[in-house]
């Protein structure tokens, strides 16, 4: 990637190229059919309409079912402008003159009405493209991890942004897990090429809109001095949300090519860190093992995290704080307990793998020079990252990864990290690529690999790699009750995950990271009540922690109730890898046209027929519960009651509320 810097406004970069956009354009126009734009500003041909003679110019794609329209405003930074406009068959050509050309072809997909969309600079490198949806009153979905995931989307507010996989931790920024996929309530989908340059808002100053927008801003995307900016999206329109999301999804996102390992699902995953940070060594961990089955928790697998090895970067145990690590993955193996590692793509500076990877060129590389171009992570201000562009450097990683299981009996892996903020600012890698994700999509790839038999490795990244059997973890959760990174965040970043093609979600720890204290008793209660039928369970903070002996009981109980809904999540899990489908799912999946099913943000399906409510409010004695039509068991009560209806629940502290669909 070479980031070679241009001047903002139109200057030499755009006259070079001017020639060259206008012998294009002459050729495309070639038995086209010219439309005087003052005689009739408007056109319409099946089920679109465009009008020139707005401003912005609008595109409008009506619902052949009789739902809302979806209006586009096209080119919203070209205002009083004269176009030109010509239409060959089911194609529309405009031209913005000495700007850009639009190409709008309306086709049938699947008996569906889709339009392409095509912006094309055709001067100007730092030529800016700019299309907006109106919201409307519809609900909106799909996206990408958000800081403070508000469901549905409509509800988000977001300036305008580059659209890559960023760690949002602390800033509001599009999450590690996206798609550039968007859908709403009235069956309208969109979805955006994934060479374009994209920047994306969200109700930016509360506009109601979302805007897409396409530019080299030779940063983020850097158009390497010769390529003009393209904005090339897909708009489809379907019966209902479910129909347009199946629809988007079996067109564009590659289905799971298996489960990860299905003992995974049965048990909760164990971590030491948001218990010990960074503080850990080998007794700490053998006596965390011995806590949790003393207190009868079944272990899928333990995880070791930060920090186990002496150098960041230099993957092998720390001989001071492990000195014996092949003993304590015996001892752990012996109680058919595995053993995971956290593992990261970067090397510190200090660490004895930095020069010898320097010296071989494996780390992302100084734009000018032979040279490692340094970056910063929350381990360290100096820093090479693998450049997993280079396979030389990702067949040292995974050989890296290999040491550790051939050496000590490791299991599998945590990769964290991942997102491309913490790539250096400028540089260059093996390959050339617009899009920083695709280094990302590159080191997702090599986890996987990493653990093809075991199957037991888990990321925090989604970039295109819907395909790999692989759990996907939320980023930290802080433990508060809020939406921002929060527990109420936990069932809506699930969804959402479901939604982009990601089955195997896999929640941030329950009771979130304790980075300022231990969540309160009653959240760590409703945080376990929350994931207990979620497709997978992570505990780190331990509920023997508590006075309050209720929270160890739930707890337990909780876990239990997860181990007996395991096969249904193991078959639901199976059925993905055929149909795609998320095992953790939106009510609205079986009520797509039910106003309440569509804005419900606290419940969530468990396949069809399985309807969790978790309590969400702090202090709540009573859940309000909205049941789609059919006929529903309480599970708590043993009560049978008709849905289609809100219905107010009583709750104590011990009760997780869910419903078995019957009819």
């Amino acid at each position: 990637m070479k980031h070679i810097m241009f001047p903002r406004r139109p200057g030499l970069a755009c006259i070079l190229l001017l020639a060259a956009a206008i012998i294009h354009r002459t050729v495309e126009s070639s038995g086209s059919v010219n439309l005087d734009v003052s005689v009739q500003p408007a056109y319409k041909f099946g089920h679109i309409a465009v009008d020139v003679a707005a401003q912005p110019m609008e595109l409008t794609l009506e619902n052949a079912h009789g739902r809302s329209a979806l209006v586009t405003q096209l080119g919203t930074h070209f205002l009083s402008v004269s176009p030109t406009i010509q239409r060959r068959g089911n194609t529309f050509s405009i031209e913005v003159p000495k700007s850009a050309d639009l190409r709008i072809r309306q086709y049938q997909y699947q008996n569906s009405d889709c339009v392409d969309v095509t912006w094309s600079a055709t001067s100007c490198i730092t030529e800016v493209l700019n299309d907006c949806f109106q919201l409307g009153q519809s609900h909106w979905y799909g996206g990408s991890e958000l800081r403070e995931q508000l469901w549905p989307l409509e509800k988000v507010d977001m300036d305008m942004k580059p659209y890559l996989a960023m760690d949002h931790i602390n800033e509001d920024k599009y999450g590690p897990v996206q798609e550039r996929m968007f859908f709403n309530s009235d069956g309208h989908g969109v979805y955006v090429e994934e060479d374009i340059p994209l920047f994306v808002s969200i109700n930016a100053t509360g506009d109601n809109r979302l805007c897409l927008q396409a530019k080299y801003d030779e940063y983020w995307y850097s158009s390497g001095g010769v390529n003009l900016p393209e904005l090339n999206y897909t708009v489809c329109t379907a019966p209902d949300v479910r129909s347009i999301h199946k629809l988007l999804s079996d067109r564009y996102i590659k289905k799971p090519e298996g489960t990860p390992n299905p003992l995974l699902f049965r048990a909760p995953i164990w971590s030491t860190w948001a218990k010990y940070k960074t503080k850990i060594n080998q007794s700490l961990v053998a006596e965390f093992v011995d806590d949790i089955k003393k207190h009868n928790f079944p272990v899928s697998q333990i995880e070791i995290d930060d920090v186990w090895t002496p150098k960041y970067g230099d993957m092998d145990f720390d001989p001071v704080t492990f000195p014996d690590p092949q003993s304590l993955v015996n001892a752990m193996h012996s109680e058919n307990i595995s053993v995971t590692l956290w593992v990261h793509p970067f090397i510190n500076i200090n660490a004895n793998a930095f020069p010898y990877l320097a010296s071989r060129g494996w780390m992302i590389q100084d734009l000018l020079e032979e040279t490692p171009a340094l970056t910063s992570w929350w381990n360290g201000q100096n820093a090479g990252h693998i450049d997993f562009s280079n396979s030389d450097a990702t067949q040292w990683f995974l050989k890296e990864v290999s040491h550790l299981k051939t050496s000590y009996g490791i299991d599998s892996f945590k990769f964290d990290a991942g997102d491309v903020n913490y790539l250096p600012p400028i540089f260059k890698a093996k390959m050339d690529f617009v899009n920083r994700n695709h280094l990302t999509r590159l080191y997702a790839t090599a986890a996987h690999q990493s653990d093809t038999t075991e199957k037991r490795q888990e990321v925090r990244t989604g970039i295109r790699t819907q395909h790999l059997p692989v759990m996907v973890r939320m980023l930290d959760k802080y433990s508060t009750w809020t939406f921002t990174q929060g527990f109420r965040s936990t069932i809506t970043s699930g969804l959402v995950f479901g939604l982009l093609g990601y089955p195997f979600v896999l929640a941030d720890y329950i009771g979130g990271n304790s980075y300022n204290a231990y969540p309160d008793p009653e959240l760590f209660i409703r945080w376990v009540q929350a994931n207990a039928l979620m497709p997978l369970m992570q505990f780190s903070l331990e509920p023997w922690a508590y006075s309050n002996i209720t929270v160890l009981e739930v707890a337990q109980d909780m876990v239990k109730l997860h181990g007996k809904y395991a096969d249904k999540i193991i078959g639901l899990a199976n059925d993905s890898v055929i149909t795609g489908y998320p095992i953790m799912r939106p009510v609205w999946w079986i009520a797509p046209t039910d106003e309440a099913a569509l804005t419900v943000d606290d419940q969530f399906l468990l396949g069809d027929d399985v309807l969790v409510a978790p309590v969400v409010e702090q202090g709540a004695t009573m859940r309000r519960i909205y049941l789609p039509a059919g006929r529903w068991r309480d599970e708590l009560k043993g009560q049978t009651q008709d849905g289609g209806k809100w219905i107010d629940y009583p709750v104590t502290l011990r009760d997780l509320p869910y419903f078995t669909k019957l009819s």
